[in-house]
């Protein structure tokens, strides 16, 4: 078995979050993994834009409920020309919401503060194209709307 090691930084990464705490511990957080490279921190939608833009970021973790955030936010990030996957980061955990950022175009839906060590490994798995929420009750949402 052939292992690559990550290239340092491969992964450019917008965080947007008016709390700028929970944006200083997502970039310490993610600035501990080899393939994650922090490239701006912001506090509303259109510095996210913005910077999305200039850095050509891979991914964009952002807060739902801040200035210029939300599922609109997603719509304008997706709808870049190199498309970055979209994370959200909340600590609302209402269907309403999850499933308007989601259906926006967002790949992620994770609840603040429930996280810790596992946001790395679940970023990653939104950059290879998996669609992860992390709410309780999801599933059992996902399975009624599926059902017969």
């Amino acid at each position: 078995m052939l292992l690559v090691t990550p290239v340092r930084g491969e992964i450019t990464v917008v965080i947007a979050d008016d709390d700028p705490r929970i944006g200083s511990a997502v970039a310490g957080l993610l600035g501990q993994e080899p393939d994650f490279h922090v490239v701006a921190e912001v506090a509303d939608g259109d510095d996210a834009v913005t910077a999305a833009r200039e850095h050509r970021a891979a991914l964009v973790l952002t807060d739902v409920r801040m200035p210029g955030g939300g599922p609109d936010l997603v719509r304008r990030l997706v709808g870049l020309p190199h498309r970055p996957v979209v994370a959200a980061l909340s600590a609302q955990a209402d269907p309403a919401t999850w499933t308007r950022v989601l259906a926006a175009g967002g790949s992620a839906y994770l609840l603040k503060g429930t996280l810790a060590g596992d946001l790395p490994v679940l970023l990653r798995r939104c950059l290879q194209g998996h669609l992860v929420v992390g709410v309780p009750g999801a599933a059992d949402l996902v399975r009624r709307l599926l059902g017969p």
